[in-house]
């Protein structure tokens, strides 16, 4: 019957927080009627340790806390700079340097892409590879939403290589549309 009754419970709080609630971490825990989830997303914000006060008697909860946190971060190793997406757990190359420009052939980009991510040493990390378009689309659209700067070797690069096929950049009217052929595309590899 308990479990019956969270699950309910449950039930409600996420209808209730669906409108704003994105995506949460599966492995919540529950303590004396408090539900803490490590991770949750909220209207594009990044929230850590969140905490819900669970009332089972009128089927209600109560916000306790939450961290506010960023969903992309930057790092430097040296002149190499990378971008952490804090929410898929994604490593970006975000070195202009190391944004490769593929063939001007849109049927060889691809494997060009894989082929110069499988091989990349950049900020000390050897296990990069390239990304598939939904990947990539997913962190254009959120880093374009943010202002996040994303750098490319032709600051005016309009489509990105992915492993299965191509993505339009931020410099597009489109940003993160998966398209089937692109040419003069270039690479951002990820790991």
């Amino acid at each position: 019957m308990f479990l019956r009754k969270l699950f309910y419970t449950c039930s409600i709080i996420s209808l209730t927080l669906s409108p704003i609630l994105t995506h949460a971490e599966t492995d919540p825990d529950y303590t004396n009627g408090v539900l803490t989830m490590p991770r949750v997303t909220s209207e594009g914000k990044l929230y850590g340790n969140v905490r819900l006060q669970l009332n089972f008697n009128d089927n209600t909860f109560s916000l306790l806390g939450a961290e506010p946190r960023t969903r992309f971060s930057s790092k430097t190793n040296g002149i190499d700079e990378i971008l952490i997406d804090n929410i898929d757990k994604h490593t970006w190359v975000n070195g202009s340097h190391a944004c490769k420009i593929n063939a001007d052939a849109a049927t060889t980009a691809t494997s060009d892409a894989s082929a110069h991510c499988d091989t990349l040493d950049f900020a000390g990390y050897q296990d990069w590879r390239a990304p598939t378009s939904a990947e990539i689309s997913d962190m254009i659209i959120n880093a374009n939403k943010l202002n996040i700067t994303l750098n490319y070797r032709n600051p005016n690069c309009q489509f990105m290589a992915a492993s299965d096929g191509f993505v339009k950049t931020e410099n597009t009217t489109e940003p993160g549309k998966i398209v089937d052929s692109a040419v003069n595309s270039g690479t951002r590899c990820v790991r």
